[in-house]
């Protein structure tokens, strides 16, 4: 196996990368998981279950991640990106402007937050 490409340790300017998590078969490397990676796994408190493995308190993924993670590998669910002057927080699912919800705002933070209370209005609309 060969070690992670650039698409494994960085984002593109659409705010997307692949899933650097090592995949295995009959216990020889296999490649990378390689599916849509939006940023780093989060940090997270951890704690050893009854059988003593290493568990993380948001029960996502434990295993070994060593830059990027899809959302199934406990990476981040929103995809953040540069729109002009502004960031761009959007879903995985996300299509155009038009069709899907998005947030925008002057920093990453405030993108997400926006996206986040969009979604919370549609929900509440029904």
């Amino acid at each position: 196996m060969s070690g992670c490409s650039e698409w494994h340790r960085k984002l593109n300017e659409q705010g997307i990368g692949k899933c650097s998590v090592p995949m295995w078969l009959n216990g020889l490397p296999a490649g990378f998981c390689d599916k849509e990676a939006y940023g780093e796994r989060p940090n997270c408190q951890m704690y050893r279950d009854n059988e003593n493995k290493l568990c993380r308190t948001d029960n996502r993924y434990d295993g070994y991640v060593p830059f990027l993670a899809c959302p199934e590998h406990g990476g981040p669910t929103i995809r953040v990106f540069k729109d002009g002057d502004m960031f761009c927080a959007v879903r995985p699912e996300f299509i155009n402007l038009q069709e899907s919800l998005a947030g925008f705002g002057k920093t990453k933070k405030e993108a997400e937050k926006s996206l986040l209370d969009s979604e919370k209005l549609k929900t509440q609309a029904g």
